[in-house]
Protein backbone atom coordinates (compact mmCIF):
# COMPACT_ATOMS: atom_id res chain seq x y z
CA UNK A 1 0.00 0.00 0.00
CA UNK A 2 1.40 3.52 -0.83
CA UNK A 3 1.48 5.99 1.74
CA UNK A 4 0.02 9.45 1.32
CA UNK A 5 2.80 12.32 0.68
CA UNK A 6 3.18 14.67 3.24
CA UNK A 7 1.75 17.74 1.40
CA UNK A 8 -1.64 15.51 1.61
CA UNK A 9 -1.39 14.47 4.85
CA UNK A 10 -1.08 17.79 5.97
CA UNK A 11 -3.49 19.06 3.67
CA UNK A 12 -5.91 16.29 5.34
CA UNK A 13 -5.51 17.54 8.66
CA UNK A 14 -6.24 21.01 8.25
CA UNK A 15 -9.61 20.12 5.99
CA UNK A 16 -10.00 17.73 9.67
CA UNK A 17 -9.66 20.98 12.05
CA UNK A 18 -11.45 23.80 9.25
CA UNK A 19 -15.01 21.03 9.51
CA UNK A 20 -14.80 20.75 13.42
CA UNK A 21 -14.39 24.94 13.90
CA UNK A 22 -16.18 26.60 11.38
CA UNK A 23 -19.11 28.83 12.60
CA UNK A 24 -22.48 28.20 11.59
CA UNK A 25 -23.03 29.95 8.30
CA UNK A 26 -20.40 28.08 6.52
CA UNK A 27 -20.26 24.85 8.35
CA UNK A 28 -23.89 24.49 7.19
CA UNK A 29 -24.07 23.33 3.34
CA UNK A 30 -27.37 21.61 1.72
CA UNK A 31 -27.93 18.52 1.29
CA UNK A 32 -26.83 18.23 -1.93
CA UNK A 33 -23.51 19.54 -1.56
CA UNK A 34 -20.17 17.66 -0.85
CA UNK A 35 -19.31 17.28 3.00
CA UNK A 36 -15.79 16.95 1.57
CA UNK A 37 -14.18 20.95 1.82
CA UNK A 38 -11.24 22.39 0.42
CA UNK A 39 -8.28 23.55 2.77
CA UNK A 40 -8.69 27.24 1.33
CA UNK A 41 -12.21 27.68 2.71
CA UNK A 42 -11.07 28.39 6.51
CA UNK A 43 -12.59 31.60 7.12
CA UNK A 44 -9.37 33.71 8.70
CA UNK A 45 -9.71 36.57 10.98
CA UNK A 46 -11.80 39.46 10.17
CA UNK A 47 -9.25 42.30 8.99
CA UNK A 48 -10.04 45.91 7.41
CA UNK A 49 -12.48 45.50 4.20
CA UNK A 50 -9.38 46.41 1.50
CA UNK A 51 -7.21 44.27 3.06
CA UNK A 52 -9.41 41.27 3.38
CA UNK A 53 -10.15 41.82 -0.20
CA UNK A 54 -6.82 41.93 -1.79
CA UNK A 55 -5.87 39.18 0.32
CA UNK A 56 -8.90 36.88 -0.93
CA UNK A 57 -8.65 38.25 -4.27
CA UNK A 58 -4.72 37.28 -4.73
CA UNK A 59 -5.71 34.09 -3.21
CA UNK A 60 -8.40 33.15 -5.80
CA UNK A 61 -6.09 34.30 -8.71
CA UNK A 62 -3.57 32.35 -7.86
CA UNK A 63 -5.42 29.37 -7.55
CA UNK A 64 -7.44 29.75 -10.70
CA UNK A 65 -3.66 30.40 -12.70
CA UNK A 66 -2.45 27.72 -10.97
CA UNK A 67 -5.01 25.40 -12.82
CA UNK A 68 -5.91 27.20 -16.20
CA UNK A 69 -2.43 27.95 -16.66
CA UNK A 70 -1.32 31.65 -19.09
CA UNK A 71 -3.85 31.58 -21.58
CA UNK A 72 -5.66 34.63 -22.57
CA UNK A 73 -9.12 34.71 -21.65
CA UNK A 74 -11.85 37.44 -21.12
CA UNK A 75 -13.11 37.73 -17.24
CA UNK A 76 -16.49 38.54 -16.91
CA UNK A 77 -17.43 40.34 -12.88
CA UNK A 78 -21.56 39.35 -12.03
CA UNK A 79 -21.77 42.55 -9.71
CA UNK A 80 -21.20 41.41 -6.48
CA UNK A 81 -23.97 41.02 -3.62
CA UNK A 82 -25.28 40.98 -0.14
CA UNK A 83 -26.53 37.95 0.64
CA UNK A 84 -28.87 38.54 3.07
CA UNK A 85 -30.43 41.46 0.82
CA UNK A 86 -29.67 39.92 -2.99
CA UNK A 87 -28.66 43.75 -3.24
CA UNK A 88 -25.86 45.45 -4.66
CA UNK A 89 -24.22 47.88 -1.52
CA UNK A 90 -21.39 50.75 -2.10
CA UNK A 91 -19.05 47.86 -0.97
CA UNK A 92 -19.69 45.28 -2.99
CA UNK A 93 -19.39 48.02 -6.09
CA UNK A 94 -15.64 48.30 -4.28
CA UNK A 95 -15.33 44.92 -4.22
CA UNK A 96 -15.77 44.34 -7.88
CA UNK A 97 -13.39 47.32 -8.68
CA UNK A 98 -10.75 46.59 -6.07
CA UNK A 99 -10.44 42.98 -7.54
CA UNK A 100 -11.01 44.28 -11.01
CA UNK A 101 -7.72 46.44 -10.56
CA UNK A 102 -6.11 43.41 -8.84
CA UNK A 103 -6.48 41.22 -12.12
CA UNK A 104 -5.10 43.66 -13.57
CA UNK A 105 -1.68 43.34 -12.31
CA UNK A 106 -1.80 39.54 -11.28
CA UNK A 107 -3.23 37.98 -13.92
CA UNK A 108 -2.88 40.44 -17.22
CA UNK A 109 -3.51 37.52 -19.54
CA UNK A 110 -7.26 37.74 -18.40
CA UNK A 111 -9.02 40.74 -19.43
CA UNK A 112 -11.85 42.29 -17.32
CA UNK A 113 -14.95 43.02 -18.85
CA UNK A 114 -18.29 43.71 -18.12
CA UNK A 115 -21.43 41.52 -17.67
CA UNK A 116 -23.34 41.67 -21.15
CA UNK A 117 -24.25 39.40 -23.56
CA UNK A 118 -21.72 39.84 -25.93
CA UNK A 119 -18.89 39.44 -23.08
CA UNK A 120 -21.42 35.84 -22.44
CA UNK A 121 -20.74 34.75 -26.06
CA UNK A 122 -17.25 34.06 -25.47
CA UNK A 123 -17.59 31.68 -22.63
CA UNK A 124 -15.75 33.25 -20.37
CA UNK A 125 -14.34 33.33 -16.72
CA UNK A 126 -17.13 34.61 -14.82
CA UNK A 127 -16.48 35.98 -10.77
CA UNK A 128 -18.93 36.08 -8.67
CA UNK A 129 -19.28 36.95 -4.98
CA UNK A 130 -20.98 37.98 -1.83
CA UNK A 131 -20.66 39.93 0.93
CA UNK A 132 -22.24 39.53 4.73
CA UNK A 133 -22.87 40.80 8.44
CA UNK A 134 -22.45 37.67 10.35
CA UNK A 135 -21.54 37.20 14.03
CA UNK A 136 -18.73 35.06 14.70
CA UNK A 137 -19.12 34.75 18.20
CA UNK A 138 -22.66 33.31 17.53
CA UNK A 139 -24.36 35.66 19.80
CA UNK A 140 -28.63 35.58 19.26
CA UNK A 141 -29.65 39.20 18.06
CA UNK A 142 -26.94 41.31 18.33
CA UNK A 143 -24.81 43.47 16.04
CA UNK A 144 -22.39 41.75 13.28
CA UNK A 145 -19.11 41.74 14.51
CA UNK A 146 -17.63 40.45 10.90
CA UNK A 147 -18.76 40.22 7.37
CA UNK A 148 -18.11 37.46 5.35
CA UNK A 149 -16.53 37.34 2.01
CA UNK A 150 -16.98 34.46 -0.49
CA UNK A 151 -15.09 34.98 -3.65
CA UNK A 152 -15.47 31.90 -6.32
CA UNK A 153 -14.43 31.91 -10.36
CA UNK A 154 -16.56 29.50 -12.49
CA UNK A 155 -14.99 28.79 -16.20
CA UNK A 156 -18.11 28.90 -18.19
CA UNK A 157 -16.52 26.94 -21.04
CA UNK A 158 -17.39 23.59 -18.15
CA UNK A 159 -19.74 25.43 -16.36
CA UNK A 160 -16.97 24.38 -13.26
CA UNK A 161 -15.70 26.41 -9.96
CA UNK A 162 -12.46 26.90 -10.74
CA UNK A 163 -11.31 28.68 -7.81
CA UNK A 164 -12.63 29.84 -4.03
CA UNK A 165 -12.10 31.79 -1.58
CA UNK A 166 -13.53 32.81 2.03
CA UNK A 167 -12.22 35.89 4.13
CA UNK A 168 -14.10 38.16 6.87
CA UNK A 169 -14.21 42.39 7.18
CA UNK A 170 -13.99 44.34 10.25
CA UNK A 171 -17.05 45.71 10.44
CA UNK A 172 -16.44 49.20 10.51
CA UNK A 173 -14.83 48.99 6.95
CA UNK A 174 -18.12 48.17 5.11
CA UNK A 175 -20.25 50.18 3.79
CA UNK A 176 -24.07 48.15 3.22
CA UNK A 177 -25.63 51.23 1.72
CA UNK A 178 -27.63 49.96 -1.19
CA UNK A 179 -26.92 50.93 -4.74
CA UNK A 180 -29.97 53.43 -6.03
CA UNK A 181 -31.81 50.78 -8.06
CA UNK A 182 -31.97 48.77 -4.45
CA UNK A 183 -32.62 51.39 -2.53
CA UNK A 184 -35.99 52.11 -4.37
CA UNK A 185 -37.17 48.85 -5.16
CA UNK A 186 -40.46 48.07 -3.51
CA UNK A 187 -38.97 44.53 -2.08
CA UNK A 188 -35.93 42.78 -1.62
CA UNK A 189 -34.37 40.03 -4.24
CA UNK A 190 -33.76 36.58 -2.40
CA UNK A 191 -35.88 34.81 -5.16
CA UNK A 192 -35.16 31.81 -7.39
CA UNK A 193 -32.14 33.97 -9.35
CA UNK A 194 -30.32 35.47 -6.48
CA UNK A 195 -30.24 31.99 -4.60
CA UNK A 196 -29.03 30.66 -6.98
CA UNK A 197 -26.22 32.80 -7.26
CA UNK A 198 -25.59 32.47 -3.70
CA UNK A 199 -25.63 28.74 -3.96
CA UNK A 200 -22.60 29.00 -6.60
CA UNK A 201 -20.91 30.98 -4.53
CA UNK A 202 -21.09 29.70 -1.37
CA UNK A 203 -20.70 26.27 0.57
CA UNK A 204 -23.04 24.22 -1.55
CA UNK A 205 -20.00 24.04 -4.34
CA UNK A 206 -16.68 23.43 -4.07
CA UNK A 207 -13.89 23.57 -6.83
CA UNK A 208 -14.67 21.37 -9.49
CA UNK A 209 -18.00 20.81 -8.94
CA UNK A 210 -20.51 22.65 -11.27
CA UNK A 211 -22.64 25.87 -10.87
CA UNK A 212 -25.88 26.01 -10.11
CA UNK A 213 -27.52 25.43 -13.29
CA UNK A 214 -30.47 27.54 -12.75
CA UNK A 215 -28.02 30.18 -12.41
CA UNK A 216 -26.16 29.58 -15.64
CA UNK A 217 -29.44 29.28 -17.45
CA UNK A 218 -30.44 32.59 -16.20
CA UNK A 219 -27.11 34.13 -17.06
CA UNK A 220 -28.25 35.73 -19.96
CA UNK A 221 -31.15 37.08 -18.93
CA UNK A 222 -29.09 38.61 -15.47
CA UNK A 223 -26.68 40.77 -18.03
CA UNK A 224 -29.46 42.21 -19.55
CA UNK A 225 -30.73 42.92 -16.22
CA UNK A 226 -27.32 44.45 -15.33
CA UNK A 227 -27.20 46.74 -18.48
CA UNK A 228 -30.97 47.93 -17.09
CA UNK A 229 -29.74 48.63 -13.61
CA UNK A 230 -26.37 50.68 -14.84
CA UNK A 231 -29.11 52.69 -16.90
CA UNK A 232 -31.68 53.19 -14.38
CA UNK A 233 -28.14 54.44 -12.09
CA UNK A 234 -27.19 56.69 -14.43
CA UNK A 235 -30.57 58.28 -14.87
CA UNK A 236 -31.11 56.88 -17.82
CA UNK A 237 -35.13 55.63 -17.28
CA UNK A 238 -36.49 55.19 -21.18
CA UNK A 239 -33.47 53.07 -21.48
CA UNK A 240 -33.34 51.36 -18.60
CA UNK A 241 -37.62 50.37 -18.98
CA UNK A 242 -36.62 49.23 -22.74
CA UNK A 243 -34.03 46.72 -21.53
CA UNK A 244 -36.10 45.74 -18.45
CA UNK A 245 -38.96 44.76 -20.74
CA UNK A 246 -36.37 43.00 -22.82
CA UNK A 247 -34.89 40.99 -19.76
CA UNK A 248 -38.80 40.13 -18.89
CA UNK A 249 -38.88 38.10 -21.97
CA UNK A 250 -35.65 35.71 -20.78
CA UNK A 251 -35.55 36.14 -17.03
CA UNK A 252 -37.63 33.78 -14.84
CA UNK A 253 -40.92 35.14 -14.59
CA UNK A 254 -40.27 35.69 -10.66
CA UNK A 255 -37.33 37.81 -11.10
CA UNK A 256 -37.75 40.24 -8.71
CA UNK A 257 -35.24 42.72 -10.10
CA UNK A 258 -37.04 42.73 -13.57
CA UNK A 259 -40.25 43.29 -11.74
CA UNK A 260 -38.82 46.35 -9.65
CA UNK A 261 -37.10 47.57 -12.59
CA UNK A 262 -40.61 47.49 -14.37
CA UNK A 263 -42.40 49.31 -11.64
CA UNK A 264 -39.54 51.84 -10.79
CA UNK A 265 -39.19 52.97 -14.31
CA UNK A 266 -42.74 52.96 -15.15
CA UNK A 267 -43.34 55.67 -11.89
CA UNK A 268 -40.34 57.63 -12.14
CA UNK A 269 -41.71 57.95 -15.99
CA UNK A 270 -45.11 59.21 -15.32
CA UNK A 271 -47.03 56.11 -16.22
CA UNK A 272 -48.78 55.04 -12.78
CA UNK A 273 -51.16 52.36 -14.59
CA UNK A 274 -48.08 50.17 -16.13
CA UNK A 275 -46.55 51.22 -12.19
CA UNK A 276 -49.54 49.68 -10.84
CA UNK A 277 -49.43 46.69 -13.41
CA UNK A 278 -46.10 45.65 -12.39
CA UNK A 279 -46.14 45.92 -8.79
CA UNK A 280 -49.20 43.68 -9.39
CA UNK A 281 -47.32 41.22 -10.59
CA UNK A 282 -44.94 41.68 -7.70
CA UNK A 283 -47.82 40.58 -5.28
CA UNK A 284 -48.45 37.68 -7.58
CA UNK A 285 -45.49 36.60 -7.40
CA UNK A 286 -45.71 36.61 -3.57
CA UNK A 287 -48.71 35.09 -3.03
CA UNK A 288 -47.66 32.11 -5.06
CA UNK A 289 -44.61 31.57 -2.73
CA UNK A 290 -47.00 32.42 0.10
CA UNK A 291 -44.26 35.67 1.29
CA UNK A 292 -44.48 39.05 0.84
CA UNK A 293 -41.58 41.12 1.34
CA UNK A 294 -42.99 44.53 0.35
CA UNK A 295 -40.18 47.34 1.87
CA UNK A 296 -42.21 49.77 3.72
CA UNK A 297 -39.93 51.48 5.75
CA UNK A 298 -40.51 53.37 9.18
CA UNK A 299 -39.00 56.22 10.46
CA UNK A 300 -36.79 55.24 13.51
CA UNK A 301 -38.39 54.42 16.65
CA UNK A 302 -41.90 55.44 15.17
CA UNK A 303 -44.89 53.91 13.64
CA UNK A 304 -44.62 56.72 10.81
CA UNK A 305 -43.72 55.46 7.49
CA UNK A 306 -40.33 57.23 5.93
CA UNK A 307 -41.44 60.49 4.86
CA UNK A 308 -38.58 60.84 1.64
CA UNK A 309 -39.89 61.90 -1.35
CA UNK A 310 -42.42 60.43 -2.95
CA UNK A 311 -42.26 57.38 -0.82
CA UNK A 312 -45.49 58.51 0.88
CA UNK A 313 -47.56 58.27 -2.41
CA UNK A 314 -45.88 54.82 -3.86
CA UNK A 315 -46.94 53.51 -0.04
CA UNK A 316 -50.69 54.25 -0.59
CA UNK A 317 -50.02 52.40 -4.56
CA UNK A 318 -48.56 49.26 -3.12
CA UNK A 319 -51.40 48.79 0.46
CA UNK A 320 -53.69 49.68 -1.74
CA UNK A 321 -52.93 47.30 -4.83
CA UNK A 322 -51.99 44.86 -1.86
CA UNK A 323 -55.41 44.96 -0.37
CA UNK A 324 -57.09 44.61 -3.45
CA UNK A 325 -55.02 41.84 -4.86
CA UNK A 326 -54.99 39.93 -1.69
CA UNK A 327 -58.72 40.03 -1.59
CA UNK A 328 -59.11 38.88 -5.19
CA UNK A 329 -57.07 35.64 -4.25
CA UNK A 330 -59.28 35.07 -1.24
CA UNK A 331 -55.54 34.64 0.96
CA UNK A 332 -54.77 34.75 4.43
CA UNK A 333 -51.99 37.46 5.34
CA UNK A 334 -49.70 37.68 8.60
CA UNK A 335 -48.48 41.39 8.37
CA UNK A 336 -44.73 41.17 10.57
CA UNK A 337 -43.04 44.33 11.67
CA UNK A 338 -39.38 44.50 12.07
CA UNK A 339 -36.78 46.61 13.98
CA UNK A 340 -33.56 47.67 13.93
CA UNK A 341 -30.65 46.25 16.67
CA UNK A 342 -31.34 50.26 18.66
CA UNK A 343 -32.56 49.99 22.28
CA UNK A 344 -33.79 47.21 24.32
CA UNK A 345 -35.39 43.52 23.13
CA UNK A 346 -39.15 44.53 24.59
CA UNK A 347 -39.28 47.94 23.55
CA UNK A 348 -38.30 46.51 19.98
CA UNK A 349 -40.96 43.63 20.30
CA UNK A 350 -43.94 46.42 21.09
CA UNK A 351 -42.49 48.57 18.31
CA UNK A 352 -42.25 46.17 15.32
CA UNK A 353 -45.69 44.62 16.56
CA UNK A 354 -47.22 48.07 16.67
CA UNK A 355 -46.00 48.75 12.88
CA UNK A 356 -47.72 45.66 11.96
CA UNK A 357 -50.69 46.82 13.15
CA UNK A 358 -50.67 50.03 11.68
CA UNK A 359 -50.08 48.81 8.26
CA UNK A 360 -53.04 46.32 9.27
CA UNK A 361 -55.66 49.15 9.65
CA UNK A 362 -54.35 50.57 6.31
CA UNK A 363 -55.37 47.70 4.51
CA UNK A 364 -58.78 47.06 6.74
CA UNK A 365 -59.79 50.81 5.47
CA UNK A 366 -58.84 49.89 1.99
CA UNK A 367 -60.58 46.57 1.51
CA UNK A 368 -63.00 46.10 4.68
CA UNK A 369 -63.30 42.28 3.39
CA UNK A 370 -59.85 41.43 4.57
CA UNK A 371 -60.75 42.17 8.31
CA UNK A 372 -61.25 38.46 9.29
CA UNK A 373 -57.95 37.39 6.99
CA UNK A 374 -55.30 40.09 8.26
CA UNK A 375 -53.13 39.53 11.13
CA UNK A 376 -50.47 41.07 12.67
CA UNK A 377 -47.34 40.25 14.94
CA UNK A 378 -43.98 41.72 15.71
CA UNK A 379 -40.60 39.94 15.96
CA UNK A 380 -38.28 42.55 16.45
CA UNK A 381 -35.19 43.08 15.71
CA UNK A 382 -34.89 39.16 15.61
CA UNK A 383 -34.70 38.59 11.82
CA UNK A 384 -32.47 42.02 10.88
CA UNK A 385 -31.37 41.65 7.77
CA UNK A 386 -28.39 43.88 7.99
CA UNK A 387 -28.48 44.08 11.57
CA UNK A 388 -25.57 47.32 12.42
CA UNK A 389 -28.30 49.22 14.67
CA UNK A 390 -27.26 52.83 12.44
CA UNK A 391 -30.76 53.93 11.83
CA UNK A 392 -29.89 55.21 8.48
CA UNK A 393 -29.82 53.95 4.69
CA UNK A 394 -27.63 51.32 5.72
CA UNK A 395 -29.96 49.32 8.41
CA UNK A 396 -33.32 51.07 6.56
CA UNK A 397 -34.55 47.24 5.49
CA UNK A 398 -34.54 46.21 9.05
CA UNK A 399 -36.96 48.87 9.74
CA UNK A 400 -40.14 47.27 7.95
CA UNK A 401 -42.88 45.32 7.76
CA UNK A 402 -43.15 42.17 5.69
CA UNK A 403 -46.36 40.00 4.86
CA UNK A 404 -46.24 36.46 4.92
CA UNK A 405 -49.36 34.11 3.44
CA UNK A 406 -50.55 31.77 5.79
CA UNK A 407 -53.07 29.16 5.96
CA UNK A 408 -56.54 30.35 6.58
CA UNK A 409 -58.17 29.32 9.99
Amino acid sequence: MKLLPACLYAAALVLLSSMLSLPPAEAQPSASASPARPKDLLAPDPIRFEDAIARAGAELLQQAGDQLGAEARTLVIDPLIDANTGAQTASTARMGEQLEALLRRQTPQWKARPLTRQALADKPLLLIGTLTPVNVERAVDTVPDAFRVWLTLIDLRTGRVVAKQLDRSTVDSVNPEPLKFYADSPTWHKDRTTQAYINSCQVNTRVGDPADPDYLSRLPGAAVVNEAILAYGAGRMQEARQLYREADTMADPGDLRVLNGLYLTSWKLGDPQAARSAFERIIATGLDTKRLPIKILFQPGRTSFSPIGDLPQQYQLWLDTLARETGRADACVRIVGHTSRTGSARANETLSRQRAEAVQKLLERSNRALGARLSAAGVGSREALVGLGTDDLRDALDRRVEFRVVDCV
